[in-house]
């Protein structure tokens, strides 16, 4: 047994012997072959070999670290001075209760809209059902509300009938849509 750890102790050593001539060709920032001890500068990569022994002193735990090279390091220096923007805030979720929705009915080619529930600033787009854009509207103030529509808005509107959609973008919260049915 002694034999075999003997063994392993003069590969542990011929190793890290290997490991310093790598290592000390590197620091003049090229490359060399550990076996040779022949430096090039076509090698990228270094083989950080360290090795910690217990209190027994015949037992050795190779550990074994790769790093990249000089060149590599110093384009990631050169990125990291930069100063990074700071992460976007996750936008927050309208509760359903707060969602913005229409108010009674809306009539087949009627000019007027009614909706509750409008916060001031909200920006509302009215498509319909196959999503075709119809009009934009800012909300003016908050509560409830109406607008008017032109005649070829409401036709385009409720042209494909049984409901359309509007869309709701507040800053700082997340974009909805809703949809609005119509009654004939």
């Amino acid at each position: 047994m002694k034999k075999v750890l003997g063994y392993a102790a003069a590969l542990v050593a011929a190793l890290s012997l290997a490991g310093v001539a790598a290592t000390s060709a590197h620091a003049d920032g090229a490359s060399a072959d550990a076996a040779s001890g022949v430096s090039s500068s076509a090698s990228s990569d270094t083989y950080d070999a360290s090795f910690s022994f217990d209190g027994g002193g015949d037992n050795a735990v190779p550990v074994a670290a790769s790093s990249s090279s000089s060149a590599a390091s110093s384009s990631s220096a050169a990125e990291s001075s930069k100063p990074q923007k700071p992460a976007k805030k996750p936008a927050k979720v309208v509760t359903s209760a707060k969602k913005m929705r229409g108010r009674l009915r809306y009539r087949k080619d009627s000019r007027i809209v009614l909706f509750q529930k409008g916060r001031k600033g909200a920006k509302v787009t009215l498509r319909n059902r196959k999503g075709q854009y119809v009009t934009k509207f800012d909300v003016k103030r908050s509560g409830k509300f109406s607008i008017k529509l032109s005649k070829k808005e409401a036709e385009k509107l409720a042209k494909y009938g049984k409901y359309f959609t509007f869309t709701v973008a507040e800053k700082g919260y997340k974009t909805y849509t809703v949809k609005y049915v119509i009654f004939k």
